[in-house]
């Protein structure tokens, strides 16, 4: 049973992945890197990617569990890295956690800070490495107003070894190169920076993807790529919707399955859950071995491209729990015209997205963004590292 190969493959292409880690090194040339790979890489499959990305400075990763497991992965393998906890912790105990493990929480709210202080007062000695996170517009995670204050007085009061490495926040809007809260978020940041200026050896960090590539201001001592490092583009969604090709960056994941029946289709005749959707013209309807129990969208429209043999083609009907149609006749009505798909046989690999086809094209037609498609692949799928 082992030696069975399942029908649909996510390909990752860790040269391609390495290409784009040299893309943001190339962008912010003066800036150190901090890779993120939470949610198991963005669903790449972590342990591989980080491998594949130890010319970072730095991995990222949303919480404590996450990290506990990263570092004894990097231990088994002698990978000697930093790992930033981005939602922080909440415990004295994680703290020396942390700093047992090389790990780097953020302070994100002042309930943290206090058990920061708590945590310095008990172990006067420590060495641990910890960011401050302030909140400059997006208001989720970060220090606002009063709070900030609290804080500062607090940093006043320790050691120099006990000050922040650095201070972080996070853009709301950084996906929309042109919208005004970009601007402004920056001014906000400096302005909280300019507090603590005195303490020389604290840096600062704004830089998302969307960041790294268009508001080279903001790249500061540190970037914090996330999904450009996957060949994605952060703004597929901006009203100027670009593919990770726009962006000079390569596809990291090529998510494959196969055609497995080939049916010739009346004019008329319906096709999948709810009939839905029928045949404008005799048609040759393909059927492929993937659906939403695999991660593809189940919200996918009628039109949303599929490649094979090189060639694009539309899906049609609804995606079902194992299975997609797609006309194999190419019929783009918009286009009012016929393209030929010869040679076409049962097995031949069907290509959802990746190599050739641009997962951002897949979310513009299934009311999403490419960072739920990669995250939402699930265990029937076969991972291959290339």
């Amino acid at each position: 049973m082992n030696n069975v190969r399942k029908k649909v493959r996510a390909e990752i292409n860790l040269a391609n992945l390495r290409h784009n880690l040299a893309r943001v090194r190339e962008l912010a040339a003066e800036s150190r890197i901090i890779s993120v790979i939470k949610a198991n890489a963005y669903g790449h499959g972590v342990f591989p990617i980080v491998r594949a990305l130890e010319n970072s400075d730095v991995f990222a990763v949303a919480r404590l569990d996450e990290a506990l497991e990263l570092r004894h992965y990097l231990i088994k393998e002698n990978i000697n890295k930093p790992i930033l906890i981005l939602e922080g912790i909440s415990s004295i105990d994680d703290y020396i956690e942390c700093e047992k493990d090389d790990l780097i929480p953020t302070i994100h709210c002042l309930e943290q800070f206090k058990i920061l202080l708590l945590f310095f007062e008990k172990y006067s000695h420590s060495e641990l490495i910890y960011w401050l996170k302030v909140d400059t517009g997006m208001h989720r995670l970060g220090l606002l107003g009063d709070d900030w204050k609290i804080v500062l007085e607090g940093l006043k009061s320790l050691e120099t070894m006990q000050l922040p490495q650095g201070v972080m926040s996070h853009f709301a809007c950084a996906d929309e190169m042109h919208n005004p809260a970009n601007k402004q978020q920056t001014l906000q940041f400096e302005k909280f920076y300019s507090d603590i200026e005195e303490f020389a050896v604290i840096e600062k960090s704004m830089a998302n993807s969307a960041a790294v590539l268009s508001m080279p201001e903001t790249h500061f001592g540190w970037v914090r790529p996330g999904i450009m490092l996957y060949g994605v583009s952060p703004f597929e969604a901006d009203a100027e919707a670009r593919t990770g090709l726009d962006e000079q960056l390569k596809a990291v994941m090529t998510l494959s399955s196969e055609l497995i029946s080939i049916k010739a289709l009346k004019q008329g005749d319906c096709i999948g859950y709810g009939s839905n959707w029928c045949c404008p013209e005799d048609m040759t309807i393909g059927v492929v071995a993937i659906g939403y129990g695999d991660g593809y969208p189940r919200h996918a429209k009628a039109g949303t491209p599929v490649l094979i043999h090189g060639i694009e083609v539309p899906l049609v009907g609804r995606v079902s729990m194992d299975m997609i149609t797609i006309d194999l006749g190419c019929f783009f009505p918009q286009h009012n015209k016929m393209k030929a798909l010869a040679d076409v046989s049962i097995g031949d690999r069907v290509i959802l997205w990746g190599d050739g086809l641009a997962i951002e094209k897949v979310s513009q037609n299934s009311a999403t963004i490419a960072y739920e498609l990669l995250c939402q692949i699930t265990q029937r799928v076969e991972f291959q590292y290339v």
